[in-house]
């Protein structure tokens, strides 16, 4: 539920790399906040089927763009979102969050770290399940997608972090954490 500020919305906004546990930590805040969760890649696998991780990756930011048209119009309602896209880029996290401040909601980031080792195992054991809303990384190119994940990936820093109404930061150094 919306925080003490009456009932203000929030965007919960969530940075991280593949395996770092956006999903995961989205549920839970979907549950804990009663919000409203958009992940492209489930919608991607949902519409696209056998062909997501080829055709329909290609509409990735046609999919982000319409999920955060609905998510500006639920933050009007007073409901929270969740946006898990993971967000590495500073200029599209300051989008999104001034663009829900102007529709009159908070904005809670949650930023999640995890060593390369970490992120390799969790995207492993993905694989693994064989789940149908997730993007299976063959293992013989997880090396070379991480190294593009962690080459174009924007920390944040502390002036960013000071903009938010809330800040989550949490450093996994294990994979079961």
């Amino acid at each position: 539920m919306p925080e003490a500020a009456g009932d203000k919305s929030a965007l919960h906004l969530i940075c991280g790399l593949p395996g770092s546990g956006k999903s995961t930590l989205a549920k839970e805040i979907a549950r804990e906040y009663n919000a409203i969760r958009f992940c492209p890649d489930e919608w991607i696998k949902t519409i696209w089927k056998e062909t997501a991780e080829t055709e329909g990756n290609t509409f990735r930011s046609n999919i982000e763009q319409l999920q955060w048209e609905l998510a500006k119009s639920i933050l009007k309602q007073g409901i929270d979102v969740i946006i898990e896209w993971g967000t590495w880029w500073q200029n599209e996290r300051e989008k999104l969050r001034d663009e829900a401040k102007s529709v009159g909601a908070m904005v809670r980031f949650y930023y999640l770290d995890a060593p390369r080792e970490v992120l390799r195992e969790r995207i492993l054991e993905r694989n693994k399940l064989e789940h149908p809303r997730e993007f299976h990384i063959p293992e013989s190119e997880i090396d070379e997608f991480l190294d593009i994940c962690f080459l174009s990936i924007e920390i944040p820093g502390q002036y960013e972090l000071s903009t938010y109404d809330f800040v989550d930061l949490r450093v996994t150094q294990h994979s079961q954490e």
